[in-house]
């Protein structure tokens, strides 16, 4: 019953809506859902107390009051109820034909009554239970434009969320760009923008050692107290994994299938990883062969556990040279600049990427057209987790609990990466600066393992000077963090001691993509650099995981700065992110990327909008019964086309501040001097329609 009565009142609303513009002033546009009420006896109403109402519930009633156009009432029994409509005073009202002052109707069960509510108010009666439907037949509601606005939107739009125009500025002058990054990481991360999503997505690309690479349950040791019982075992059964490491396109890169078979998996990565670069440079295998390339190449990379696996590789078993992992990619590509692998252990990929930048600088004797910088690991042998496990280097429970008050160790990942790097002008050559770099050692220290407080902070310090930067300039920071207990308390307060040297504006980001795949040894540097150059370049920075209680040994309440659990965009749409990494035999890196947000900073326009959507709604005054005579911060109740209101906002406000709108006044805004000619009778109830 009750829903054919409401399709009946649609029904009346569509043949009302053809002359409605005529009759009623506006058409109609909509209609509200069917009101179902019941009468209550005077003992009843107690049981049933009013709700209390806020300013969006008073604000939807009065939005919808206001644009009322015709009301319907469908009583549907079981009493007859007696309905008494008072005619209103004002100009509307005066416009109808045969004025009464009250009219009177006896609606019997299945009566509905149309009526005006700006033209009368009702009041209903009855004898017994009435039950009734009620809608309301709406106008259109306004459409607002957002005409102009007096202020610098980025004065106040970072209260939204949105990142403003400023930041640290780029580097004065020439220098080196990022132009290309490509992966081939865990998780299928095979492209660039595919380590953005996983990263985004806060993705853990761990998982089981695979069968393919050797049964784990062989060499895995469960209690790690037992580990030093019996034979030599792992505590770690875990990896981030890269798949298909054993297919390989030897004929795109015309490597015979003898050559393909007995080369080091390492060698293969770096050419698909590297060749990408070149293709994203637009030099495939076949433009190559044509023309070389005074351009460099560079391997960090810390072992290689295929000549360890004993298997027969025939006559090519020289050619698995560690060197030969970069020498082959430029004779495949016909790349006649440096080319060398480079060894540091952990920092490997960035030591070489520090190299590549004074070979890039050289622009006199030896200038080189690019540079492609690489980093690569693989996880073949179960030799280096024994030996890890032997060491307590490596997590039993198969994570890097970077930050956490968990952190027992570093899970060995394995993945390949690389950017292809050139010098030149900052404007339109890259949208990532390579801004500065700087390389030490540790010297003489507590052993030749352990982690070197002040030497980490001396190679920040250089770094920082050479990107002719201030500590508060730097936005994010991506921690060697390999989750080890010892190692980054230490990382942290090397970082502190920097950065309390000036105040900053704002938190230092702080993160480590380890959390997400874990440590690459030899490749792990690159990898982090390519996420920093990711962060920059969509200004925001990626969030750690497995981050539950914080490592009560980190200096974090002592300088300004947070651990990232989240992903955080940049208060800024441009930005540094810096990247330190640090050998385990004392060889310590740091490197600082510049970028700028690729997508650029959203239009103000959209910008203020969104603000203004996100702000509370108008504040309602009720005065008495009559909605007429509320007092409310909305647009006034007839406002028409062309009417102009100001919204007034301060950055000392509070985003859920309630929206406030003040008509503007002042002579036309159309070019016109103010006179105008206008039409007027019974059709606008005598008020003056302005002829365009």
């Amino acid at each position: 019953v009750l829903r054919a009565c409401d399709q009946n009142l649609s029904y009346l609303a569509s043949v009302l809506q053809p002359c409605s513009s005529d009759a009623l002033g506006a058409a109609i546009d909509e209609r509200t859902p069917a009101l179902v009420s019941l009468s209550f006896d005077s003992d009843e109403e107690e049981d049933y107390p009013q709700p209390v109402a806020d300013d969006k519930l008073l604000g939807d009633f009065l939005g919808t009051w206001r644009r009322g156009l015709v009301r319907v009432i469908h009583f549907l029994g079981p009493s007859a109820a007696h309905l008494e409509l008072e005619t209103k005073e004002g100009p509307k009202a005066a416009a109808l034909p045969l004025q009464q002052e009250r009219v009177h109707i006896s609606a019997a069960p299945n009566t509905i009554v149309l009526f005006r509510p700006d033209c009368f108010t009702h009041s209903c009666t009855g004898a017994g239970k009435v039950a009734c439907a009620m809608a309301s037949f709406l106008s259109a509601a306004p459409s607002w434009v957002l005409a102009s606005w007096d202020c610098d939107p980025s004065t106040w739009l970072c209260l939204g969320g949105s990142e403003i125009v400023g930041g640290p500025p780029p580097p004065q002058g020439d220098g080196i760009n990022v132009l290309h990054c490509s992966t081939r990481l865990p998780a299928g991360w095979d492209e660039f923008e595919m380590y953005n999503t996983g990263l985004n997505a806060g993705t853990d690309a761990v998982v089981e050692i695979p069968f393919s690479r050797f049964d784990v349950n062989t060499y895995f040791c469960q209690n790690p107290d037992e580990i030093l019982m019996g034979p030599p075992r792992t505590v770690q059964k875990h990896t981030s994994f890269v798949d298909g490491t054993e297919l390989f396109d030897n004929k795109y890169f015309e490597i015979s299938n003898n050559e393909a078979a007995g080369m080091d998996p390492l060698q293969r990565q770096v050419l698909e990883v590297g060749g990408n670069l070149l293709y994203m440079h637009g030099i495939s295998k076949q433009v190559s062969n044509r023309k070389s390339r005074h351009a460099g190449v560079s391997v960090g990379l810390d072992k290689a556990d295929f000549p360890t696996l004993g298997l027969d590789t025939g006559t090519m078993s020289s050619n698995n040279a560690l060197a030969i992992i970069a020498n082959r990619f430029s004779f495949v590509f016909n790349l006649k600049g440096p080319n060398f692998i480079c060894d540091t252990a952990c920092s490997a990929s960035l030591t070489a990427t520090h190299l590549a930048k004074g070979l890039l600088m050289e622009r006199v004797w030896d200038p080189l057209e690019f540079h492609v910088a690489l980093g690569t690991h693989l996880c073949l042998s179960p030799v280096p987790w024994i030996g890890c496990s032997l060491s307590h280097m490596v997590s039993p429970q198969g994570r890097c609990f970077t930050f956490n008050s968990s952190a027992n160790g570093y899970l060995r990942g394995e993945g390949t990466s690389g950017m292809l790097l050139q010098y030149g002008s900052h404007e339109g050559d890259g949208e990532v600066i390579f801004r500065a770099s700087q390389v030490g050692q540790d010297g003489r220290s507590a052993s030749l393992t352990a982690p070197n407080g002040p030497a980490q902070e001396e190679i920040i310090s250089r770094a920082i000077r050479e990107a002719r930067m201030t500590p508060p300039e730097s936005t994010c920071w991506e921690c060697h963090g390999t989750g080890t207990s010892l190692g980054d308390p230490i990382e942290i307060g090397a970082v502190r001691k920097v950065q309390v040297r000036m105040s900053r504006s704002e938190p230092l980001m702080m993160s480590t993509n380890k959390s997400n795949i874990g440590h690459l040894e030899g490749g792990a540097a690159m990898a982090a650099m390519v996420k920093c150059v990711l962060e920059v370049m969509h200004s925001q920075c990626f969030a750690s995981l497995h981050v539950r209680q914080l490592n009560p040994h980190l200096e974090h309440s002592l300088f300004d700065a947070f651990f990232e659990t989240e992903r955080s965009a940049f208060s800024h749409d441009q930005g540094h992110s810096q990247i330190s990494s640090f050998g385990f035999g004392g060889t310590n890196g740091h490197v600082v990327f510049w970028g700028r947000n690729v997508g650029g900073v959203e239009d103000p326009r959209a910008q203020i909008m969104k603000r203004l959507e996100g702000m509370s709604v108008p504040e309602i005054r009720p005065i008495g019964s009559n909605p007429a005579d509320w007092d409310s911060d909305l647009p006034d109740p007839d406002v028409r086309a062309g009417d102009r209101y100001a919204i007034s906002l301060s950055p000392d406000d509070p985003i859920d501040e309630p929206i406030k709108w003040v008509k503007v006044s002042g002579v036309a805004d159309d070019g016109s001097n103010g006179e105008f000619y206008s039409i007027t009778g019974n059709f606008n109830f005598w008020q003056q329609d302005k002829m365009m």
